[in-house]
């Protein structure tokens, strides 16, 4: 059983190492395409920059005699004169932590974000710079915005599959403003007049952080760090759902049709095998049968190392002694008698008088004397044995 357990961990191991190697070698190209997408960004953009600056300079030299370029060709990025890409427009590039805690540092953060659809904002930067409107989404992916309205508003070229003959190439789309280009609009009283004006919020902090562990949501409210003033967040409408004939009641929903019972499995075992793969080599979980099965090759394999066969074939005055020990075993602890007590002490007193002129007798002596005494009356007039399965030496 270690070995299959040393196999699964080896098993993870080799699928961590893979996934860390394919994750890497994914997060190279990542960056290699983010890198390759924001160089052609920045080239397309230069190029316009420069063609503006030309077009600028030509309008103003030959004033009247200016060409129209709203019927221009496109340049060699494909676009027309005063449209721009999709993919700049919507700003589709995926956004690095990096650059997402630059684009909300001012509104909380990436993860507390302090900022909801409704919420007025106004735009510091770009063309539609000073306008304010409500936000009508909010992309967390890329931190970036659309307003409604009028506001944001921008040519792109549209691709070439989609243009049908006779059809316009240029659409106006909502572009995809980051958050760090607006600030937050919101009504204040000024503590000088007391009069109600619309203030530019330059700054938001998340406050009273509450996590629901069971919906596994958070809530948390939001303020200005310099005024401590609370910013309520914008209503949202109630989410208006219609019912139809295919859509299960909430009363079936929560009706209970399976009550587990401990007098059967909850599925057919054909059920668990399809869900888990039975013979997965991440698998942990065996049925007794399998484990008997493994730890009973594992002892045979163990035996095999340790020469058990060859142990097995003894001499025939080791099987004797085997066969005797047997014996004595299965007689069990003898039964001393009045009779067999004196035949003890007659043969203990023998002895002692034996080795009286030899040498002065010692407690271990008295007890060993007893131990021979009580052997040759249980063995009788069967021939002493040896002690091990050894054969005897000469």
């Amino acid at each position: 059983m270690d070995k299959i357990l040393r196999r699964v961990r080896m098993a993870e191991r080799q699928v961590v190492r893979r996934n860390k190697r394919n994750q890497v070698q994914r997060n190279g190209q990542e960056k290699a395409d983010r890198m390759k997408e924001l160089s052609f960004g920045g080239k397309q953009a230069t190029h316009e920059r420069r063609a503006a600056v030309a077009a600028r300079r030509e309008d103003m030299e030959l004033g009247p005699l200016a060409p129209d370029r709203t019927f221009s060709h496109p340049d060699k990025f494909g676009t027309f004169w005063g449209a721009i890409s999709g993919e700049r427009a919507l700003l589709r590039q995926k956004a690095t932590l990096a650059v997402k805690q630059a684009r909300s540092a001012w509104a909380g953060g990436p993860l507390y974000l302090c900022l909801a659809v409704g919420d007025r904002v106004v735009v510091t930067e770009g063309a539609y710079k000073g306008h304010i409107a409500p936000i009508e989404t909010l992309t967390k992916e890329n931190m970036t915005v659309t307003l409604a309205g009028n506001v944001g508003l921008i040519n792109t070229q549209l691709p070439s599959f989609v243009v049908e003959p006779g059809q316009p190439t240029v659409n106006q789309l909502r572009e995809a403003i980051p958050i760090s280009a607006v600030r937050l609009v919101h009504p204040l009283q000024d503590p000088a007049t007391g009069a109600i004006r619309d203030v530019i919020i330059r700054e938001l902090k998340p406050v009273a952080i509450r996590h629901d562990r069971q919906s596994r949501k958070f809530f948390f409210s939001r303020i200005v760090p310099g005024l401590n003033v609370r910013i309520p967040w914008p209503k949202v409408p109630a989410a208006v759902r219609q019912d139809f004939p295919v859509d299960t009641l909430r009363i079936d929903v929560e009706e209970r049709t399976f009550i587990p019972t401990l007098l059967r499995p909850p599925m057919p075992e054909s059920v668990l095998d399809e869900l888990r793969n039975r013979y997965s080599k991440f698998r942990t979980r065996h049925t007794e049968e399998y484990v008997a099965k493994i730890a009973a090759q594992e002892a045979e394999k163990k035996l095999r190392r340790k020469g058990a066969r060859a142990e097995e074939m003894l001499l025939p005055v080791q099987e004797y002694n085997r066969k005797m020990r047997e014996i004595r075993r299965q007689r069990g602890q003898p039964v001393l008698s009045e009779e067999m007590l004196a035949k003890i002490g007659e043969v203990i007193a023998k002895n002692k008088q034996s080795r009286s002129s030899l040498a002065p007798s010692s407690a271990s002596d008295d007890v060993s004397e007893v131990q021979k005494a009580v052997e040759q009356l249980s063995l009788g007039s069967e021939p002493a044995s040896t002690s091990n399965d050894e054969q005897p030496k000469a």
